[in-house]
């Protein structure tokens, strides 16, 4: 049992570096001009939900199941981006110059 806590703790301090990493990539999203500017502002609130729940599982454990509910919806900022990409950032450049 100790090592599933354990796990579990590593994988909460992993998502601090899963959090921190959508600020400068949603900077770049912004800064732009290839993909929508919504999409950068929407990593960054998934970076906040990321950080939300790392901050009260360690500091307020009794809060962690409310935020977490939370800031699951805040994480699924990440999905838009995901989706872009794989739908539009996949053509050839030809096909976006020709729109």
């Amino acid at each position: 049992m100790t090592f599933i806590e354990l796990r579990h703790s590593g994988i909460t301090i992993a998502s601090i570096f899963w959090g921190l990493w959508l600020f400068p990539l949603g900077i770049l999203v912004v800064r732009s001009r290839f993909i929508p500017r919504v999409l950068g502002y929407l990593l960054f609130v998934a970076g906040i939900g990321y950080l939300a729940n790392v901050f009260t599982s360690f500091v307020l454990p009794a809060y962690a199941s409310a935020v977490g509910g939370v800031a699951m919806a805040l994480e699924m900022g990440e999905l838009p981006i995901i989706f872009w990409l794989a739908i539009w950032g996949a053509r050839p450049r030809a096909a976006l110059i020709e729109r």
